[in-house]
């Protein structure tokens, strides 16, 4: 049988579920660049998973330490206070898994919001 083609388009990850119970320390971000022309289209967010209190399906799963990136277009990267270690809760975020043990998540948001790491980003 043929491997079918596209399939990827259909797949969805739920980074809302994802990022339930977790707070997320910005580290640092670099310039983001398109691909072809190199011209900046915005920033690139150095995240740390800091904790994980997410309920997985397997018992002794965690992801606390792992790093995430997350790109925001339209964010320049120079604006951001570069020292202000902080916890941020990402705006409107979308991700897509990718890899050949489907392991990698390219994460995407509009922007982020500092948060207070005592209510761990709830109002």
């Amino acid at each position: 049988m043929a491997g079918l083609k596209g399939l990827r388009g259909f797949q969805r990850f739920d980074i809302r579920g994802f990022l339930a119970g977790k707070q997320l320390l910005l580290m640092g971000m670099e310039d983001l660049r398109d691909h072809e022309s190199r011209k900046i289209i915005g920033a690139r967010l150095k995240t740390i998973i800091w904790t994980d209190d997410t309920i997985y399906s397997k018992d002794g799963l965690n992801n606390e330490g792992s790093e995430l990136n997350v790109k925001i277009e339209g964010l320049d990267a120079q604006v951001v206070d570069r020292n202000n270690r902080s916890f941020i809760k990402l705006r409107n975020p979308s991700a897509t898994i990718y890899g050949d043990f489907q392991n990698m998540l390219s994460v995407k948001a509009d922007g982020f919001d500092y948060v207070d790491d005592k209510k761990n980003g709830e109002k």
